[in-house]
């Protein structure tokens, strides 16, 4: 039997990575960091709200929504909180809809979990009102 240890993967240090090719506009190098099976949930009182499974799924239902509904939409995190194979990230999400020209910011937390190092999970929560307001 193999008693060697598995070598400790720093969850916060892989979220704080994701969310920083986010703010370049790396969504392909965020997505590729993922589970290719992720499952990614945003609560229902937004219109795409729903349980996404797998990139692509990801990227058609969610990061795809970001560029064809907001002007200068951000993902903000101002602390990220590790805690073994669960990460929780609290900050601001903040844009202008395009349809409507209102400006919108408003908390969330966001929820990773991971396996083997790697995130197959991912949950939003947020004011979903303050987001549907500007709409």
């Amino acid at each position: 039997m193999n008693t060697a240890a598995r070598p400790h993967t720093d969850t916060g240090a892989v979220v704080r990575g994701l969310y920083g090719r986010l703010a370049q506009g790396d969504v392909e190098g965020l997505l590729a960091g993922l589970h290719e099976d992720i499952q990614w949930v945003v609560p229902p009182g937004l219109h795409y709200g729903g349980t996404y499974r797998g990139r692509e799924a990801v990227l058609n239902n969610v990061f795809a929504r970001f560029v064809t509904e907001w002007e200068g939409f951000a993902v903000e995190p101002a602390e990220v909180i590790a805690a073994g194979e669960t990460v929780v990230a609290l900050g601001h999400y903040s844009g202008t809809n395009l349809s409507t020209g209102k400006a919108m910011r408003t908390r969330f937390a966001h929820v990773w979990r991971f396996e083997h190092g790697v995130p197959v999970h991912f949950e939003t929560v947020l004011d979903t009102h303050t987001m549907v307001r500007a709409m």
